[in-house]
């Protein structure tokens, strides 16, 4: 079956070269990219269709003219894609969250892969309000690709966690695909609290243990509870190219999405993040 991969597109080149990044990162395995696009015309607001329902047709002029500029944005991308990718292409008059999470249903994604905004350069509006949207409410997990990443320089994987999630529940494929690939180092950072000496913190340490036997990998303890200070200063001095986080309500992800504490994690903006829901999310 292989992965199945939704990749938003807006034809912008941030969403290119997500896009591309998707395409190299995955080389070699089979996989099926849904490239995908939502749209909410003007006209469809809801007052206008309730006084004038004869324009709901609109919408499948609309439609039709989305699917051709994904047809054309396909066959531009076949022209470098691996001969184990297959692309199709969906348009849906709907919220692209929303979207996402039925096409999560129905297609059984293992991975969404988007670019941030990054056109005005400014950290405070490097996520749209799609992928803010996206991260929020995603059911399965979503990779986010900043402009400049590169698939080559994929070493060490940096994956902070205080051992709350059941580990066993969570969808872990594509990081266990990236774990795979030769020369990649998984550092799991844990910032030390009370609250460790919990038999389920137990339980969730030697969980995780146990399901990464089989990959190169580290943990690291700090006594701090500052875990923003504690990725800053574990980035000062090891590289990482990847930020993988297990999406907990009230953690610092969640502040990170909606104030300015991007601000404070200085390489966030500038490498790949990957969003694990946590076990349990509805499929809506």
């Amino acid at each position: 079956m292989g992965f199945r991969i939704a990749i938003p597109t807006d034809f912008s080149e941030n969403a290119l070269k997500a896009t591309r990044f998707a395409m190299e990162l995955f080389a070699g395995e089979e996989c099926t990219f849904y490239l995908t696009h939502t749209y909410t015309p003007a006209f469809y607001r809801a007052e206008y269709l309730l006084h004038s329902p004869g324009q709901i047709g609109l919408g499948d002029f609309y439609q039709e003219r989305v699917l051709k500029k994904l047809e054309k944005h396909k066959k531009m991308l076949l022209q470098y894609a691996d001969k184990k990718h297959e692309f199709m292409t969906h348009a849906a008059f709907n919220s692209l969250a929303e979207e996402l999470n039925e096409m999560g249903k129905k297609e059984v994604l293992d991975l969404i892969v988007m670019g941030t905004q990054g056109a005005t350069g400014a950290r405070e509006v490097l996520f749209g309000t799609h992928a803010v949207q996206v991260l929020h409410k995603a059911s399965c997990p979503v990779l986010v690709v900043p402009e400049g990443a590169e698939v080559s320089s994929m070493e060490h994987l940096l994956f902070p966690t205080d051992f709350k999630p059941d580990y066993e529940k969570l969808p872990l494929e594509a990081l266990k695909f990236l774990l795979r690939k030769p020369g990649v180092f998984l550092h799991v950072l844990h910032a030390y609290t009370q609250a460790d000496a919990k038999p389920e913190r137990e339980r969730g340490k030697a969980q995780l243990t146990e399901l990464l036997t089989s990959y190169t990998w580290e943990m690291h303890e700090t006594g701090e509870g500052d875990i923003v200070g504690a990725i800053n200063r574990f980035a000062e001095q090891t590289p990482v190219q990847l930020l993988i986080l297990v999406r907990n309500e009230h953690t610092f992800l969640e502040n990170l999405l909606v104030t300015p504490l991007i601000d404070q994690i200085g390489f966030y903006t500038r490498i790949p993040f990957m969003v694990i829901p946590p076990s349990g999310v509805p499929q809506t």
